[in-house]
């Protein structure tokens, strides 16, 4: 049976009216792995493809720098012996996650996710002998308590994902997993940047502070020596970031503005600030004067964009400005216990 130009019609129309309810109903972009875990008070979170970085200059670049890597990768090298994986071939990709007091970074927390038997690990650290206790369904794994309060704990969240940290932070996910507690991505402009940053970068991470806008005031300071073309930007409370390891690396970094007048604002800012900035670095710092030289900064819906490459060999100057700009927000880089040593 033939069907008639009206048929076909009535088809392609309903079609349409189909798709428009889908964006009517919210449909929404899906979330990187492991962003649906994360607490609702983090106030920073990164995520690695282990493989990838491992293998990348930008590993190499900054591995010497234990303030960046040195407490994490220990603690990621003693959840791996505890669960009896390898984090070379059962690893994928590693999201740390932290929240920020007054001293700085505090309990740094890494959900893990690979291609290993969940069950598995669960009966290894089962049969470890380890204390546990369960909060939603998931069982949770004291290894080191100090004060009666567990420091370093281990779960397993689902057939391919596990965490280690602290108690609370465990505590926090087995909630969001259990639907008892609304996590990060919950949130309006947390959730949505989230949403933005896609589905499998190499490396992605979201900042969160009461004001960061204050913190990119201190790193075009460095650069340029004024802050006057900043005077008139609003709070910046969430920022987040992603970028593949292939050189050079192209850097996404997507901020959340009030509204959509206020990302406008923001954005000729920027424009403004990194012109003036590219000019003071060339003569401060000549063999860096390419540095993000195809920088691309724009605004829509409220969300200021801001796009470009940076050389592996220049990333470490890159980190030293925003080191400065995190705990000028009110996040500082975690520093590694004196006497702690990484694998």
């Amino acid at each position: 049976m033939k069907s008639g130009p009206h048929v076909r019609i009535t088809c392609l129309l309903a079609m349409i009216v189909v798709g428009l309810c889908a964006m009517s109903c919210g449909l929404r972009a899906p979330l990187p792995e492991g962003a649906e875990l994360i607490p609702g008070d983090a106030t920073f979170a990164v995520s690695v493809d282990v493989p990838a970085i491992l293998d990348s200059n930008l590993y190499k670049t900054l591995r010497s720098n234990e303030s960046y890597f040195g407490q994490n990768r220990a603690n990621f090298y003693r959840f791996a012996e505890a669960t009896g994986l390898d984090p070379t071939k059962d690893i994928q990709r590693v999201l740390f996650l932290a929240r920020a007091s007054e001293d700085g970074i505090a309990q740094m927390t890494g959900v893990v996710i690979g291609s290993f038997d969940g069950r598995k690990v669960h009966d290894y650290l089962a049969e470890s002998g380890l204390p546990v206790r369960q909060v939603e369904g998931m069982d949770i794994f004291e290894m080191v308590v100090v004060s009666d309060r567990c420091v370093f704990c281990l779960a397993v969240v689902d057939s391919s994902t596990a965490a280690f940290g602290a108690e609370e932070t465990l505590e926090a996910i087995a909630k969001i997993r259990g639907g008892k507690e609304k996590g990060l991505a919950d949130e309006e402009r947390a959730g949505r940047l989230l949403r933005r940053v896609g589905r499998h970068p190499e490396a992605w991470g979201i900042l969160r502070a009461e004001n960061l806008t204050s913190g990119l005031m201190g790193m075009f300071e460095r650069i340029t020596g004024d802050t006057s073309a900043l005077d008139a930007l609003g709070p910046i409370r969430d920022v987040s970031f992603s970028f593949d390891t292939a050189e050079p690396l192209r850097i996404l970094i997507e901020m959340a503005a009030d509204s959509e007048n206020d990302a406008l604002l923001v954005a000729d800012v920027l424009k403004g600030a990194e012109s003036v900035g590219r000019i003071a670095l060339r003569e401060a710092r000549p063999e860096m004067g390419g540095l993000m030289s195809d920088i691309v900064i724009e605004a829509d819906t409220g969300i200021v964009r801001l796009a470009g490459s940076v050389p592996s060999s220049d990333i470490r100057f890159i980190t030293e400005l925003f080191g400065d700009a995190l705990q000028a927000g009110g996040i500082a880089a975690p520093q590694t216990p004196a006497g702690a040593q990484a694998p």
